[in-house]
């Protein structure tokens, strides 16, 4: 009997494989590979720590229509929770637990090939000082992301998907400053030669494992078999399955488990003999950072024994405001740009003006089927909150604008995705559409296609830009703004508007309400908006420059005086 051995089809995997194989081999018994696609390998979008063992449920399927009679994974990819027919047969010997961060070749920084070949490690907060404020990592990890956030809430998160080689692939493009890979990963294709063409061009760390304890099962090699083959094939589980090994990956999927299989908490556990190192972040670590606010972890380095989780829970804070002297009233409606100002001792009242109407039927769906190559794929453009909001509602029901990559212009805009847990892929850092068009046209190959939802009221300039560059571009109208109806607003004229967007200026109109000296706006079609009615004819307008929130701390040090 040949045995059927399944994986997915990415070079790390089929070395995963193909050590089982030999195992096999070396054993006198015969197993031959069936590569086979996974759904995580057919997807580009940032919901992929959404979507929890998605790379193990395709491969295990075809044990139960008896394709193959066992499958291969990475250790790290099961889930808690399996499908009952499923079981665990044997893990291989497990190899190193560590993360890398990767980045271009940086001076003073060791090489990847130096670090792959010396065991020392790095403190994080050394590792993190390299990096300006802004920096961007590529991880989708919501673990990764938790626990780099709550050291730098600066640093921007952003999608980098695909196989190892595809990860760091993106970053020599320089579509991110770092990724973030499991050791074990990059070492494995580096025996082979994967990397031969780009490692010379890399600088790399190695996490202190106490500041960084990694995903349970890490570095470990599961074969799975079905529930009803598992006494049959115990002549397998005694040639592949390490015990120690295996003792440590259950230890540490038992204690994931209890912290709700890393769903809710992201949770970095290693499991080595007695000896247990965890890092649980809160549920709604997401939003509180968001918020702009630090969140606390729960630690815990010692004997298994002496471990008594605490799930860490932390509500969210509204900001206070002093009350006194002027303000900005703003209708960007960010909790976290309010807590900035509170931080310096300036109070901002968020108004919010329009109401957003998604136009839900006017999105492309089912695109993908006509896709051969995902190098083909569109960039799906944000710009600005309000379209990342009905991006992430769209991709409820439209599996497609999920799975594309997306592109946000800025930082506001990709917190508002990454606050409802989509990491975009790309934050061209732009003010407005001329920026994001220039950046758009200095980073992306012409083949391109963008697909650009645009709010009823927007202008095409961005859309005719892109077009005139020869790039391919599909818009629509994705959402409508619509003006709410609102009270009276207590306005002082030493009071400062900030008006996010050209709809936001017709609403504070159409209400009637009082205007101060001084208003901000977000780019030049709001302040060619705002010019355009007489209702602010007696202000004085300025367009922000450069982020929002350090933009508005600075106007108001100059202007006002803190």
């Amino acid at each position: 009997m040949t045995i059927r051995i399944g994986t997915r089809a990415s070079n790390l995997a089929m070395w995963q494989a193909t050590a089982v194989r030999n195992a096999l081999a070396q054993h006198g018994i015969d197993a031959e590979l069936v590569p086979l696609t996974s759904s995580g390998d057919r997807s580009l979008g940032g919901q992929l720590s959404a979507s929890v063992g998605q790379f193990i449920h395709a491969i295990d399927d075809r044990l139960l229509t008896g394709e193959v009679d066992i499958a291969v994974h990475s250790g790290k990819d099961v889930p808690v929770d399996v499908d009952e027919r499923i079981q665990n047969l044997a893990y291989l010997e497990r190899g190193g637990t560590a993360d890398l961060v990767i980045m271009r070749t940086t001076p003073g920084v060791p090489s990847l090939e130096a670090v792959l070949d010396d065991p020392s490690t790095a403190p994080l907060a050394s590792i993190l000082q390299r990096f300006p404020d802004g920096a961007t990592f590529g991880t989708v990890s919501g673990r990764r992301q938790s626990f780099l956030l709550s050291q730098r809430p600066d640093l921007i998160p952003l999608a980098v998907r695909g196989h190892v080689e595809t990860r760091i692939g993106r970053l020599m493009e320089g579509r991110v400053d770092a990724v973030i890979l499991a050791e074990i990963g990059v070492n494995r294709l580096n025996s082979v030669g994967a990397l031969d063409d780009v490692k010379d061009q890399l600088s790399a760390f190695r996490i202190d494992p106490a500041d960084w304890p990694t995903a349970p099962g890490q570095g470990a090699i599961a074969v799975h078999c079905t529930k009803a083959r598992f006494e049959e094939f115990q002549a397998l589980r005694s040639v592949l399955n390490h015990e120690q090994s295996e003792h440590d990956v259950d230890a540490e999927r038992h204690l994931l488990k209890q912290v709700g299989g890393g769903c809710l908490f992201p949770a970095g556990i290693g499991v080595s003999g007695d000896d247990v190192h965890v890092q649980v972040a809160p549920e709604n670590w997401r939003a509180i950072f968001c918020q702009g606010t630090p969140y606390a972890m729960f630690q815990y380095a010692g004997e298994r024994e002496g471990l008594k989780i605490a799930l860490p829970v932390q509500p969210l804070e509204q900001p206070t405001m002093q009350g006194t002297g002027p303000r900005y009233l703003s209708t960007l409606n960010s909790d976290r740009i309010s807590r900035v100002l509170a931080s310096q001792g300036i109070d901002m009242e968020n108004i919010p003006v329009v109401d957003l109407v998604p136009m839900l039927d006017n999105w492309p769906s089912a695109f993908l089927q006509h896709q051969e190559s995902k190098r083909d794929w569109p960039y799906l453009v944000l710009t600005s909150p309000f379209a990342a909001k009905c991006a992430v509602k769209a991709a409820q029901s439209n599996p497609d604008i999920g799975r594309i990559p997306w592109l946000a212009i800025g930082e506001g805009t990709a917190r508002a995705c990454f606050r409802l847990g989509v990491t975009v892929a790309v934050c061209a850092k732009a003010r407005n559409a001329r920026e994001l068009a220039a950046y758009i046209i200095e980073t992306f190959p012409q083949n391109t296609t963008f697909y650009l939802p645009r709010s009823d009221l927007a202008a095409r300039d961005l859309e005719e830009k892109l077009r005139g560059a020869d790039f391919e571009v599909e818009s629509w109208i994705g959402y409508e703004n619509r003006p709410k109806d609102l009270a009276a607003v207590e306005v002082d004229p030493l009071d400062v508007l900030v008006l996010s967007s050209a709809s936001s200026a017709r609403s504070w109109a159409k209400n009637g309400l009082k205007v101060p000296h001084e208003i901000l706006c977000m780019g030049e079609n709001a302040r060619t908006t705002i010019a355009s009615l007489d209702h602010f004819d007696d202000a004085h307008v300025s367009v922000l420059s450069g982020p929002t929130s350090e933009s508005l701390v600075e106007w108001w040090k100059e202007h006002r005086g803190n």
